[in-house]
């Protein structure tokens, strides 16, 4: 169960690829993501990137929480990419219930 102290939170990041951008140029981008935005703040992600780049982010860590400020490094760096454009982060939610 994921819930009450074992609450799992997370939150959607969705963003469009600027036009021009190869195969090469996606996969840097999403490596860079991995490794500097989600890696580094001990994070995890689900999603990927083809014409668009979205997904989930969650903890790292089995009932890690995943708190506002590492919404606001995820939402700056993805924010600081000129290959990316549109950028959305979403509210903590949920990371187990509600997804209807």
């Amino acid at each position: 169960m994921h819930l009450g102290e074992f609450q799992e939170l997370g939150f959607m990041v969705d963003a469009k690829l600027a036009s021009g951008q190869d195969e090469a140029q996606r996969d840097s981008l999403l490596y860079r993501f991995l490794l500097e935005a989600v890696e580094a703040n001990g994070l995890a992600f689900g999603g990927g990137m083809n014409s668009d780049f979205s997904g989930f982010v969650v903890s790292g860590k089995a009932y890690g929480k995943v708190e506002e400020q590492h919404r606001e490094l995820v939402r700056a760096w993805l924010e600081s990419q000129s290959a990316l454009q549109q950028v959305q982060v979403g509210e903590l939610r949920d990371a187990w219930y509600g997804w209807g």
